[in-house]
């Protein structure tokens, strides 16, 4: 098997192990015809190899795309929207398989979003910061903060973590019990973490400019 096949293959069927996808389940999602996978899945040598607007389409879905360099030289990649307040709201409120559908929806419809050089759950996204609780850490508002929610990284004492409230995106330090910011606001006080609602643990800071 050559190495573009190669690339394809180990992408597409880490895709649908990681997601629990079938063949036919993403292309559905993506809406492209199930043959066009299942024809290469079922022979990967020889079987006819998907379109480049296939993989294009089945890629933003899956909010990765195959990697054909050596991975050794180049890192994986993904893909991240980056969501309102109400569509976190949203997405906090759904199980495991219901959200990771509704990032990949989100990503499908051509909401903004992040590329990450480093390995993402298919449940991270983004959120904008808005406040100034962490600007003395140097997370600004409006820089877009990447976060994997708590069911898949639980945060640890020290970690930065960020809440949504009623059209608030707030970033803190993680100290039990408490919610700690970094900030020259006064306003920016300390929270009780029960009171607070955590969206996620904090893995990536990304400046405006990086945005797609």
């Amino acid at each position: 098997m050559d190495e573009t096949r190669r690339a394809i293959l180990r992408w597409m069927t880490g895709v649908m192990e990681a997601r629990g996808w079938s063949a036919g389940a993403w292309a559905r999602e993506a809406g492209v015809t199930a043959t066009n996978l299942t024809r290469f899945l079922r022979d990967p040598v020889m079987g006819s190899l998907p379109s480049a607007d296939t993989l294009a389409r089945l890629a933003r879905i899956a909010g990765s795309e195959p990697r054909f360099l050596d991975e050794r030289a180049y890192p994986p990649v993904a893909r991240v929207p980056v969501l309102t307040v109400e569509q976190a709201h949203a997405f906090l409120d759904l199980g495991r398989r219901a959200g990771e559908l509704f990032l990949a929806t989100a990503l499908r419809a051509g909401s903004q979003s992040i590329v990450l050089d480093a390995i993402a759950s298919p449940r991270a996204f983004a959120l904008r910061i808005v406040s100034k609780s962490l600007n003395a850490a140097g997370v600004l508002p409006q820089d877009c903060v990447v976060l994997e929610p708590l069911d898949v990284l639980p945060p640890r004492s020290g970690d930065v973590v960020v809440t949504v409230g009623d059209g608030t995106v707030c970033g803190y330090r993680f100290f039990p019990p408490q919610l700690l910011p970094v900030s020259t606001d006064p306003d920016c006080q300390p929270t009780p973490i029960d009171r607070a609602h955590v969206a996620g643990v904090a893995v990536q800071v990304v400046r405006a400019l990086k945005f797609l």
